[in-house]
């Protein structure tokens, strides 16, 4: 499939970016790398669980970290999506990886959704991570026929390293991946990141702040995907904003990946992630239109 590069942003849209864009201009240092809350970051209110009616949520301890684990009510679902959060390897699981768990099961079908809170660079190293998804993700095998593999930023690097590991072992691969803006070039060295750097509304600076390695140089080869011979991969459908820094990320992926069943969309004028926990923006609700459309024409 070519590349569909969207032609247009909405005002509603351009107005967020170019506040942003605002913002970080007018001041050296990224705030993100200063305060988490410009992250929109909380970590999971429980009563805000309770409250979903159209859900049952278990809290699962697979691998001996926490789950969230949402089971569509009165459906027996032979579909899950297994969703890695991201946030740089640094942060776990928040309020906004909650809601998007919650619309990966709106457009998906219904689907349940299987959210781990898997191990981040200050409770162990890249590969506890990854066990974590492994086994989140052998549980889930057991139990449902279609696997939807879904990942953002560093979650979009765990899940690449997820299944080129699974791919190591011959263990059946997912049915499909869906990823937003992962984070491939782990050494932050493709162009976006210096071409974008003032243009980037979350990660960019004046400063020249590149993303920090949370493994302080302990490395293992499943955090290089772009590295992998990803042969044999299943279908793949990349989000990205064209003025992130991590673009380049998903332009190198989409070179390496089968085009007659891969997607690589581009949205001008927006952030990283821009999608995952909204669906009320225009661009967020035809981005989540877009993930429909590629589930029914994969599953």
């Amino acid at each position: 499939m070519p590349v569909f590069d969207i032609a247009d942003a909405s005002r509603e849209a351009s107005n967020i970016y170019y506040e942003g864009l605002k913002k970080i201009r007018s001041c050296k240092t990224n705030p993100i790398l200063v305060q988490l809350r410009d992250y929109g970051y909380t970590r999971p209110n429980l009563n805000f669980f309770e409250a979903m009616k159209d859900f049952d949520l278990e809290i699962k301890l697979i691998d001996n970290v926490k789950n969230y684990y949402f089971k569509k009510k009165d459906k027996i679902n032979d579909t899950v999506v297994l969703m890695l959060h991201g946030g740089g390897y640094v942060l776990p699981v928040s309020q906004n990886n909650i809601h998007g768990a919650l619309l990966y099961s709106k457009y998906i079908d219904d689907s349940d959704v299987l959210l781990p809170d898997y191990k981040v660079a200050s409770q162990g190293n890249h590969m506890d991570a990854l066990n974590n998804a492994f086994y989140a993700y052998i549980y889930l095998k057991e139990k449902y026929k279609n696997i939807i593999l879904a990942g953002q930023s560093a979650g979009g690097n765990l899940a690449l390293g997820l299944l080129e590991y699974l791919k190591d072992k011959n263990i059946e691969l997912p049915k499909m991946v869906i990823l937003a803006s992962p984070w491939c070039d782990y050494k932050c060295e493709g162009e976006s990141y210096r071409n974008n750097m003032l243009e980037d509304i979350l990660f960019g600076s004046q400063d020249g702040d590149i993303l920090p390695d949370p493994y302080n140089g302990i490395h293992d080869k499943y955090l290089f995907p772009l590295n992998f011979n990803m042969d044999g991969y299943p279908p793949i459908m990349i989000n990205v904003a064209k003025t992130e820094m991590l673009l380049s990320d998903s332009l190198s992926l989409y070179e390496k990946l089968d085009k007659e069943k891969s997607e690589l969309y581009l949205y001008p004028l927006m952030w990283h992630d821009f999608y995952t926990h909204d669906d009320k923006l225009k661009e967020c609700y035809d981005c989540w239109n877009r993930i429909s459309k590629f589930y029914r024409k994969n599953k």
